[in-house]
């Protein structure tokens, strides 16, 4: 007489294809996005806080130094910022992607106010320095133009296209 052993083919199959699959739950990941996207922006704009205080504004080793300091740190809080605008779509959130629109029009605003700051600052740190520390003056100022122009566009691009996918969603709904 053998023995035989009996084994359950649906749970030797299961561990044939690897570990035990989730269920999908879109709903859950956007709103973790969301909320790592806040994390990331509230950490970004708390950097830019420190960079700020104390405010020196007449000094203009103070002005290019800050200014400059602050868009090096933009990618942070634009990570932030899409992270809680894709959430906010994904999610059909229409509070959060207004606020969210409505910052990047302020921050914007912000930018190129800040960036004319700049721009006034740079006459004086070209002829402040001389030999090497001149070209790390002219990276400075290229590095915090190219940042300046393209967040403050890329910024605004994103306000305009979320506004406009709201009022197209109010379209839709009626």
């Amino acid at each position: 007489m053998t023995d035989k052993v009996l084994v359950d083919r649906s749970a030797a199959e299961s561990r044939e294809k690897g570990p035990r699959a989730l269920r999908e739950s879109p709903e859950d990941g956007w709103k973790w996005i969301g909320w790592l996207g806040l994390l990331l922006t509230v950490v970004g704009l708390g950097d830019f806080v420190l960079a700020w205080y104390p405010l020196r504004f007449g000094a203009p080793e103070w002005e290019f130094g800050t200014v400059a300091s602050t868009f090096a740190g933009l990618p942070l809080v634009t990570l932030g910022f899409a992270g809680l605008l894709g959430s906010g779509v994904a999610r059909g959130s229409v509070w959060l992607i207004r606020v969210v629109a409505w910052s990047l029009i302020v921050f914007t605003a912000f930018i190129l106010v800040v960036y004319l700051v700049f721009l006034l600052d740079v006459p004086i740190a070209l002829k402040a320095v001389q030999g090497v520390a001149a070209l790390g003056i002219k990276k400075a100022i290229a590095k915090t133009t190219m940042l300046g122009v393209f967040f403050s566009v890329g910024y605004l691009a994103a306000a305009v296209a979320a506004l406009r996918y709201l009022k197209t969603q109010d379209k839709v709904s009626l």
